[in-house]
């Protein structure tokens, strides 16, 4: 994991306009997915196109935007001890999306969403750009959370048919409501807080004493047994809850909260980030090699193994954990971009030649991924490939708002590139949308 921090990349971040924070890591996001899949299906909806956002904060909220986006505050899976919880909350924000709730707020959101996507799009770029390694793998950036907050308002009738809906996408795949109504009890006690105090989720989705009376009978009267979920779900579950504690809370709290005496797979997890996070790297080198012999197969520990080498600074080191962790999940473009930029570090000419390939596949699947444009000029350029650097610097350029800079390097690419090539044909898609924007930024000037 490679990280990035930035914060209120949407400028103008006050107390009360809180920016919005997200982070990125492909094993809670690759678990998140696979407890929502099975809710997606029930809800008759494309699992494959749901698209995982983790906000670093540590207030209790969850919600769904068109295009199948469903943003997770790490509070919430912190604060959630059983994914049967974080399986409720999902299954209540499907049912906003079957129930057309998103619909009745599309016009609302298409006027702002630009803005909001804009800086969404920028700020990863960004924040990717920055190289520092602060948090976790992948990016931080700033939204206005309040813009958020008051897109998503629902009305208590629409929770309660989200409520509804829910519950029935849990019947469906067997599992309890239990975990639901466990959420909601935490909510009904925030109902005497002044708004200020209360989660965001309280004040977005408005809770009643009759909802949680609906929910409180149907899990007594359900037939479905309580805690059955299948071991292998809470197990991953237990991980993603010590992974985020090992690098959100001090390290000294992790130490406290997953001490020696624990020997237990994800407490041994917890430590390892937590030496790692206190610059200890050949203690958390060491449980994160026992973690591999107790698991060989697993990606994300030679991926954590990488990342601990390469920040201290051992580029050749980091290189085989990091090839290890992409043979093994080829498809996780974070990872493919943490293997890339050790091999950039280390810098020969065939290691240069891997990272173009390693970034060429994370492109494939995350292609609106800026600084794995940025990095794949780095290494096209080292290979003295100036016409397929300059291509990609302008994808790059583009992506972050540097329009002077995209027309430069489109520019550039469309001589050098041949004549009629895909790279060639897109650099000049890239040259002409810069020009646009540039005349449109010279006309607000002038206005």
């Amino acid at each position: 994991m490679a990280v990035a921090a930035w914060a209120a990349l949407a400028g103008g971040a006050t107390p009360a306009r809180a920016a919005m924070s997200l982070i990125r890591d492909a094993e809670i996001e690759n678990t998140i997915h696979d407890l929502a899949a099975p809710l997606l299906r029930a809800a008759d909806l494309d699992a494959d196109a749901l698209k995982i956002h983790l906000v670093k904060d540590q207030r209790l909220n969850a919600f769904v935007t068109h295009g199948m986006n469903l943003f997770l505050n790490t509070g919430l899976l912190m604060r959630a001890e059983d994914p049967s919880e974080v399986m409720g909350v999902m299954a209540h924000e499907f049912g906003h999306i079957t129930g057309g709730h998103i619909i009745l707020r599309e016009q609302q959101l298409e006027a702002t969403q630009r803005n909001l996507w804009l800086s969404y799009l920028l700020g990863a770029a960004a924040a990717l750009a920055t190289g520092r390694g602060e948090a976790f793998g992948g990016v931080m950036l700033g939204t206005q959370s309040s813009l958020i907050e008051n897109l998503m308002a629902f009305s208590r009738s629409e929770e309660s048919q989200a409520d509804q809906a829910g519950l029935e996408y849990l019947d469906d795949i067997g599992v309890s409501a239990a975990g639901l109504l466990k959420f909601m009890r935490i909510l009904e006690g925030q109902e005497l807080l002044v708004t200020a105090r209360q989660d965001p989720y309280m004040r977005t989705h408005p809770l009643s004493r009759d909802r949680v009376a609906f929910i409180e009978n149907h899990v007594r009267n359900s037939k479905i047994p309580q805690d059955t979920l299948p071991a292998e779900w809470k197990d991953a579950y237990a991980r993603v809850r010590a992974k985020l504690f090992g690098f959100l809370d001090p390290p000294g709290r992790t130490l406290q909260r997953y001490p020696e005496t624990d020997a237990s797979l994800p407490a041994r997890y917890a430590r390892a980030i937590a030496y790692y996070r206190q610059a200890d790297t050949v203690h958390a080198v060491g449980l994160i090699d026992q973690l591999i012999r107790a698991e060989p197969a697993n990606p994300y520990f030679h991926e954590l193994k990488g990342q601990v080498l390469f920040e201290a600074g051992d580029a050749d080191a980091a290189i085989p954990p990091y090839r290890e962790a992409v043979r093994l999940l080829p498809r996780a473009a974070p990872l493919q971009l943490g293997f890339a930029r050790a091999l950039i570090a280390r810098g020969g000419e065939a290691d240069f030649r891997e990272a173009a390939t390693a970034l060429e596949q994370a492109l494939r699947e995350e292609p609106d991924g800026a600084f794995y444009w940025r990095q794949l000029s780095i290494a096209r350029a080292n290979l003295h490939e100036e016409g397929p650097a300059a291509y990609a610097m302008a994808e790059y350029a583009l992506r972050t708002g540097r329009n002077s800079e995209a027309k430069f390097h489109s520019g550039k690419a469309a001589r050098l590139l041949p004549v009629g090539s895909p790279a060639r044909l897109r650099a000049e898609d890239i040259q002409a949308e810069a020009e646009r924007r540039l005349e449109l930024e010279k006309k607000d000037k002038s206005r």
